[in-house]
């Protein structure tokens, strides 16, 4: 509070009131500077006051662009100065080859998504993909002589929903793994504290690891990360929204480069959507833009069967749904999963089991539009009633007399039959 014990005071008359005409020679002189204040002091606690009014104002205005931002899928703490255009001739720039892992379906310095429904073997797949990586073992239908065996490189392992104790070490010495070669990212430290891992918070330190072992001469040749949408929130995006392309690119996109800028292949394990009728370039969970910053898009699925044939948990198949580089493996690779023992818990004696890929064969007629049709439609829980009415309908028509189908569709709503869509 402002102390006004010597501030100056008008002049007053004899009844107690300002006598105007003594006032301007009573005055005493002022710094043009005060403005409106009395004296320094309150023209300082108002400058404090403002200054504190605004600062807290920019904090408001900042954190509503930054909810903006995020909004729009863009990092918090974009900049707003101007973006200029950068150019480059082609004229002067060397080609490069692809380098594969698995020719025609991991290549390294992009992302390769690996989906597929629960429980289909996508863990057991990349399991005998890792084994073949960190014993330069020869790959499915590659014929076993020493010309086909590679140098061993390792193998970069992010995993959230199998236990590495139970689960994945076991598959990966079924599959015959050199677990050496393996390393797993268990999370991260932040101030003495473990942290969960974050695709958005941890690109530096996985970049910073990548060249730490390249220099030391033990490269890695591939990250997996297993799934992958539970590492997509952080400190910027703390909830992605699966369904915004915008949110994922701003997530992916920096992973790309990285692949690209240490050669790796980077594995991203994620699942299927429910939606069985539709194709599966768009049953990958989650936005579009998961398959469209890959490279490569495999699935594992069932094998096909007809409609009568008893299904076989154990019979797999490991296709390729895109592939945006020259090379394409013109097929699909039939599998099946076997259960192996592969050692005794040192805890209780009980044997330890897990599985492994059988291949088969690469079968050149499984495509993704044979397992499943581009506009295939689903199927009406009235197909059975349906089909029993067809047949009773024509019984009428002894000379099989051809009917639009718009004249069926009629009679069958107006006895109130329920129908199948019609493809």
């Amino acid at each position: 509070m402002v102390d006004l014990t010597d501030a100056w005071k008008p002049p007053v008359d004899a009844n107690g009131h300002i006598d105007w005409g003594k006032v301007d020679p009573t005055l005493p002189p002022r710094d043009s500077e005060l403005g409106f204040h009395l004296n320094w002091k309150e023209k300082v606690e108002f400058e404090q006051h403002r200054a504190k009014l605004m600062e807290q104002h920019a904090r408001v205005e900042e954190t509503k662009t930054k909810r903006e931002r995020m909004r729009r899928g863009l990092p918090p703490d974009a900049s707003d100065a101007p973006r200029e255009l950068m150019f480059r001739s082609l004229g002067g720039v060397q080609m490069h080859a692809i380098e594969w892992l698995w020719t025609g379906w991991i290549p390294k310095g992009y992302i390769t998504l690996l989906a597929g429904e629960t429980g289909a073997g996508k863990s057991t797949v990349f399991a005998d993909v890792t084994a073949r990586i960190t014993t330069g073992a020869p790959w499915p239908g590659e014929y076993d002589c020493p010309n086909a065996w590679r140098t061993p490189e390792r193998v970069l392992w992010l995993g959230s929903e199998d236990s590495i104790e139970e689960m994945t070490v076991p598959r990966l010495t079924a599959c015959g793994a050199n677990l050496a070669n393996v390393v797993e990212i268990q999370g991260v430290m932040q101030d003495g504290k473990r942290n969960t891992f974050s695709m958005q918070d941890d690109l530096e330190a996985v970049s910073k690891g990548l060249a730490e072992a390249r220099a030391m001469g033990a490269p890695f040749a591939m990250l997996v990360i297993d799934p992958v949408t539970s590492y997509l929130p952080g400190q910027k995006l703390r909830k992605v929204d699966l369904n915004d392309a915008g949110q994922l690119r701003t997530v992916l996109e920096p992973w790309l480069i990285l692949a690209q800028t240490h050669n790796i292949a980077i594995v991203c394990v994620t699942h299927f959507a429910k939606d069985t009728t539709r194709s599966m370039l768009h049953r990958v969970l989650g936005s579009a833009a998961f398959a469209q910053t890959c490279r490569s898009l495999c699935a594992v699925i069932e094998q096909p069967r007809q409609e009568d044939e008893e299904p076989d948990p154990h019979a797999k198949v490991f296709m390729q749904v895109k592939v945006n580089l020259p090379e394409h493996p013109g097929g699909a690779w039939k599998f099946r999963t076997e259960r192996v023992e592969v050692g005794v818990d040192h805890r209780n004696g009980k044997p330890i089991y897990a599985t492994k890929p059988a291949w088969d064969e690469l079968d050149a007629g499984l495509t993704p539009n044979s397992t499943v049709g581009k506009s295939r439609g689903p199927k009406s829980q009235y197909e059975g009633v349906f089909a029993m009415w067809f047949q009773a309908f024509y019984l009428i028509y002894p000379n099989h007399e051809w009917l639009p189908v718009t004249t069926v569709k009629q009679v069958a709503l107006q006895e109130k039959i329920g129908l199948v869509t019609v493809v």
